[in-house]
């Protein structure tokens, strides 16, 4: 006898009263609608270099933390309370692009022209204590932002390779811990790297109704909720952008390639 899938009024009684992570990933994909809805709102307002599926990863982990710290004694639907978890986790994803914050750029852009400064008033290079007194600052305080500022710099894969390694052929890599039981990335980056294939060359707006639409399963009319356009515009939208690829692939459009 097949199981009767759970509604989501059953789901959230299981989850509250066991609190495991299995029901709360189920209320998770229940819910990740608003994700999609959400990150393409909020698409069209940042900068074209960051994608879609950044805003979409980092959404869903705001959703996850208002799965876990939602209480329905409060009255408030989940899907309002939810909306300001979703755009606080994304704001924080985008403030922690820049791990540098401005009082430690300010003192690496002071301390590089401090350096440059005394070492041309003298022979040599001069210690951390010459130039913490050149600014007017504490050993300490010097050595507590010189840290920071470390924190922000690339460090390369080969950089963590034993030295012994190096120059020999087939040298296996500390670092590359292969996950048996992880989804294959290339599918991933396949995903992406379509999308950006089929999109490059169009409006943020289309770029958006053709994801929307090829690549998260949403209707004609959910796109025009998101985008605050009729369903009208996105069926002329999606009609104009089809006959522009057929053209772009010599006249004819492989359903795989939108698929």
């Amino acid at each position: 006898m097949a199981r009767r899938d759970m509604s989501i009024e059953e789901m959230w009684k299981s989850y509250l009263s066991r609190r495991t992570v299995l029901m709360r990933n189920r209320i998770v994909v229940h819910y990740s609608p608003l994700v999609h809805t959400h990150a393409a709102r909020l698409s069209r307002k940042l900068p074209a270099q960051v994608s879609y599926d950044e805003i979409c990863s980092a959404a869903f982990d705001g959703l996850i933390e208002a799965v876990e710290a939602y209480d329905p004694e409060r009255k408030a639907k989940f899907e309002t309370f939810c909306q300001q978890r979703i755009s606080g986790a994304v704001m924080d994803w985008l403030r922690s692009l820049d791990p540098q914050s401005r009082t430690v750029r300010t003192f690496e852009k002071r301390r590089m022209l401090v350096k440059e400064a005394l070492g041309s008033d003298q022979e040599f290079s001069p210690s951390q204590a010459e130039v913490a007194k050149r600014m007017d600052m504490d050993v300490d305080r010097y050595d507590y932002l010189s840290r920071l500022s470390q924190l922000g710099k690339e460090v390369h894969f080969s950089a963590m390779e034993p030295s012994g390694d190096r120059g020999q052929s087939g040298a296996s890599h500390t670092w590359d811990v292969r996950d048996t039981h992880g989804e294959d990335p290339s599918v991933k980056i396949s995903r992406e790297l379509l999308a950006e294939h089929l999109t490059s060359g169009l409006a943020r707006e289309e770029r958006l109704v053709l994801i929307l639409y090829y690549f998260e399963q949403m209707t004609m009319a959910e796109i025009g909720s998101v985008l605050s356009l009729s369903e009208s515009r996105v069926s002329q939208i999606h009609k104009e952008i089809l006959q522009r690829l057929r053209a772009r692939f010599g006249g004819s459009l492989c359903e795989e390639l939108v698929a």
